[in-house]
């Protein structure tokens, strides 16, 4: 199923990448999170337009895989994937992660609202909060600006709480779909425990 995907694909491109070896997980996360969206892609159109913005995900899962691989020593040293390179690439990463979480976020958010499940719609609209929030002062800490450099390291830490913390939230969204919105054949059936319509 098309959330079930989601989920497993998220996890690969996003938890296992903290250690460098496991950066190549990476390439089937985004793959997974690719078709996840294409199975997705019927019921409702937002779902199509995350599909097709997503289809060159893996690009950047292969890039990211290569350059962690070079930088552990596994790979020899390419200049190609250094430099001034890594941080073009970091910016268009940014970016498009940014553009593509917001997409899969607005999607599920229309998705449950169509259904009635407006727990899943408001946490999806907190996602997107949070998702925006982080990628900001990610922006902003990334700008070349005297003050922000001199003062980088106290950045690093709230940084990272919030990025795990969109992780996670999105994560448990991502399950809560899995578990409470049941594609099956033509229709969209909802599980028992959706009809209720609490939050989590």
């Amino acid at each position: 199923m098309g959330f079930g995907l989601l989920l497993i694909g998220y996890f690969l491109a996003n938890i296992l990448p903290v250690i460098s070896f496991f950066s190549v997980a990476m390439i089937p996360g985004f793959a997974m999170i690719t078709v996840g969206l294409y199975r997705l892609a019927p019921y409702h159109k937002r779902f199509y337009f995350s599909w097709l913005f997503s289809l060159p995900s893996s690009l950047f899962g292969l890039y990211y895989t290569l350059y962690s691989l070079v930088s552990i020593g596994i790979f020899p040293r390419l200049e190609a994937l250094g430099g001034t390179v890594f941080n073009v690439v970091e910016w268009i990463y940014l970016v498009y992660t940014l553009t593509l979480s917001l997409l899969i976020l607005w999607s599920i958010a229309s998705l449950s609202s169509e259904l009635g499940l407006y727990g899943i719609q408001s946490a999806a609209w907190r996602n997107l909060t949070f998702v925006a929030i982080y990628h900001t002062l990610f922006f902003i800490v990334k700008l070349p600006l005297a003050v922000i450099t001199a003062h980088a390291t106290a950045f690093v830490l709230p940084i990272t709480i919030l990025r795990y913390l969109c992780v996670f939230l999105n994560l448990w969204l991502f399950f809560r779909c899995l578990r409470d919105i049941l594609p099956e054949g033509s229709d969209i059936e909802v599980s028992n425990s959706s009809k209720e319509k609490k939050n989590d």
